[in-house]
């Protein structure tokens, strides 16, 4: 259909709507005060808490214009504007509410009240502000709201209306400013919205609207703001989209459209350009660098490709520039150093190569700086810190080299520095710790070496540090100092939640000072060089969900508290001379509440000792019936060949057989080994009864081994 059929359909309704009002008019206007208190009162009554929020709207009145909320003309004392905004009111809208005939001014916006919006509030003709956002209006919106022909604002938002947009709403000659966002709104936008003479705003973000974008969207020519991020929008964007000279605010992110990115796009004077999160493919047109009222341009999670456009350069007054998840290549144009007024720059999730052109040192207004996840090369630039705005900087993920640059410590504003899965070598320079605003530091993944340096301890607001997968050596958080004291460093970061110094070669105790860290709910020292016992300081890390100690040379018995019962066996293997009673693999007999690690025998001394007893006894009982019953209780081949023979002794509490022998050892498991010989090895198992028992298995079968094992 043409855009002519569409115009007149416009006015056609326009006038039957106008009779409709012409004839309202005549019916509302001996409205009286004593209606308009009834009408208030009824809407107080339905509201469920109205007699609390309401409390001097009164029955008895003989006007409400003093009432909270009510204003009044100042010639008819009829009620003008009711503001009950924010008053935490619940329940319905009464349909008393179209009893207002003079109402200009409505808003009961950011309050709790639920149910449909009553078709009885198109009768308010007035009617020039109508904000009902902020609540829990479910239903369609009334089509008959069209009938108010002094609209001139109109905000549903942030509600949970739904069905479709009315079509009827392009017949609200005045109406300027519609805001539909946030709801569950479905089916596609009215084409005859496009036709709108006044419509200035038109915000439908956060629908499920669907069908695709009309090229009648051009035909708003007074619209300056056009949002329907977040639905569900497909095809491509109209070829004609540069004919919307009007706009100001374009976007269309988050959605479903596909296609190329329109050449005539570039006639557009929008200060922000927003298309991110939809299938768009092709190359970025170079025309967008000719579009000089740009502010933001986001062309984010796209499926573009190709190089990123040097002309973007040409874009002073941009402070946004967000082009990351998308498969561009090439290398990043030194030409972005002119965008001098850049805040945030996201080029991360891409397929860029070469290094970091030295020219984004002149964006010394850059807030955040993020290039990760790319093939990019090199060191870090020098003149990087010059950047003295900077709060983020992020080039994790790429191949960057060098070494990590000392004057790092000049971005004095950086809380969030993240090096990570890179090729850095040397050491962590000690100025990394005069950062003082850092919270995260992520330099995981790289080739560093040498010690952690001590003045982290400095950064009093550090959160979160990352130090694994390098090649740092020295003590866990000390520092040598005089002979008589020593320097802590990160262990004074009293606000630490997450630390990782995993897979590096850390060396000597586990520090007592790890639970001072009350804050920490992540601990990994796993796959070092760590010794000693476990320190039960770490009972104090009461927010401690996370621990590995894996892989190190600890020894000892895992203390018994709550805190370590949280974590599973995994925490602690790797460690032969470290047991936990917790997971039985300490003395079973131990009684609840015994000392697991103070007393005068290891763990390893207590089992030895404990299984040399059981191998005594059990080689007592065999002599003295060996004595009495030599040729039934022994059987043993004492033949020099041949293969490996079980010895066997039967007093009433061993196996009855080969097959229920090899059951209990798993086919003699090494998990059951308990000790080994020169001759022999020894397993220990339990039977069903409760009762343990071991088990010799001698290594070879030469005659005078038989021999000393007989003798034993």
């Amino acid at each position: 259909m043409s855009g002519g059929y569409w115009f007149a359909l416009v006015r056609r309704l326009s006038f039957l709507l106008i009779v409709t009002s012409f004839y309202l008019n005549l019916k509302c206007s001996s409205t009286t005060i004593a209606d308009e208190v009834a009408a208030l009162i009824e809407l107080k009554r339905v509201f469920e808490n109205g007699e609390l929020e309401l409390y001097d709207w009164s029955e008895g009145s003989q006007s409400p214009c003093h009432w909270r909320g009510v204003t009044c003309d100042n010639t008819t004392f009829l009620v003008t504007n009711l503001n009950i905004s924010v008053l935490a009111l619940s329940g319905e809208i009464s349909p008393a509410i179209g009893n207002l005939h003079s109402l200009q001014y409505l808003d009961m916006s950011e309050n709790n009240i639920s149910g449909q919006i009553p078709t009885e509030i198109s009768n308010c003709i007035s009617l020039v502000y109508l904000n009902l956002q902020y609540n829990n209006l479910t239903g369609e919106i009334p089509y008959l709201m069209s009938q108010l022909q002094q609209l001139e604002f109109l905000a549903l938002g942030y509600n949970h209306l739904n069905g479709p947009i009315p079509s009827t709403f392009s017949s609200l000659t005045n109406l300027e400013h519609l805001d539909l966002q946030m709801n569950e709104l479905s089916g596609p936008i009215p084409s005859l919205i496009y036709w709108s003479e006044s419509l200035q705003y038109l915000m439908l973000r956060g629908n499920y609207l669907t069908g695709s974008l009309s090229a009648d969207m051009c035909q708003l020519t007074q619209l300056a703001y056009f949002n329907v991020r977040n639905n569900n929008l497909t095809g491509p964007i109209p070829d004609g989209i540069g004919n919307c000279t009007s706009f100001q605010i374009l976007d269309l992110s988050c959605n479903d459209l596909n296609g190329e990115i329109p050449y005539n796009i570039g006639y557009l004077q929008v200060s922000t350009l927003s298309l991110e999160g939809n299938r768009l493919s092709g190359r970025i047109p170079e025309v967008l660098g000719l579009m000089q009222a740009l502010v933001i341009l986001d062309l984010s999670s796209n499926h573009l490709e190709g190089p990123i456009p040097p002309i973007l350069g040409n874009l002073t007054s941009v402070t946004k520039l967000y082009l990351y998840n998308n498969r561009l290549t090439g290398s990043i144009p030194a030409e972005l150093g002119n965008m001098t007024r850049l805040n945030y720059l996201e080029l991360n999730n891409n397929q860029l190569t070469g290094e970091i052109p030295s020219e984004l040192g002149s964006l010394t207004d850059l807030f955040e700086l993020k290039v990760s996840e790319n093939e990019l090369t090199g060191p870090i630039p020098g003149n990087i810190s010059s950047l003295a705005a900077l709060n983020l900087l992020d080039l994790h993920g790429n191949r960057l080299n060098g070494t990590i640059l000392p004057d790092l410590e000049k971005l004095t504003n950086l809380t969030n520095l993240n090096l990570s899965s890179n090729s850095f070598s040397g050491f962590i320079p000690e100025e990394v710790g005069l950062i003082l605003n850092l919270d995260k530091l992520d330099l995981s993944h790289n080739n560093l070496t040498g010690p952690v340096p001590s003045s982290i301890g400095s950064l009093e607001h550090l959160l979160y540090l990352d130090l694994h997968a390098n090649k740092l050596s020295g003590p866990i958080g000390v520092q040598g100092g005089t002979s008589n004291s020593t320097t802590l460093s990160y262990l004074q970061c009293s606000h630490l939640n997450y630390l990782d110094l995993s897979h590096n070669e850390f060396f000597g105790p586990i520090p007592i000072e790890l639970g001072q860290l009350e804050e920490v709910n992540f601990i990994d020292l796993s796959f070092n060089n760590l010794s000693g016992s476990i320190p039960r300081q770490l009972n104090n890390c009461f927010n401690l969900k996370n621990l590995n100690l894996s892989y190190n040379h600890l020894s000892g018995e895992v203390p018994v508290s709550d805190i370590f019962a949280r974590f599973p066996l995994s925490s602690y293997y790797g460690n032969p001379q470290l047991c936990t009673a917790i997971n039985n693999l300490c003395k079973k007999t131990m009684p609840k509440g015994a000392s697991r690690t103070n007393g005068p025998l290891g763990a390893t001394a207590a089992w030895g000792i404990s299984i040399s007893v059981i191998c005594l006894l059990a080689l007592l009982l065999f002599g003295a019936m060996r004595i009495m019953r030599p040729r039934h209780l022994l059987k043993m081949s004492k033949a020099p060949q041949g293969p490996p023979k079980l010895v066997t002794f039967h007093l009433g509490m061993a196996p009855q057989s080969y097959e229920e022998m090899m059951r209990l050892t798993e086919n003699l498991s090494e998990k059951y080994v308990a000790g080994r010989g020169g001759s022999s090895t020894v397993y220990k198992c339990t039977l069903k009864n409760g009762h343990s028992i071991a088990i010799k298995k001698l290594f070879n079968y030469y005659p005078q081994n038989i021999h000393e094992f007989e003798t034993e």
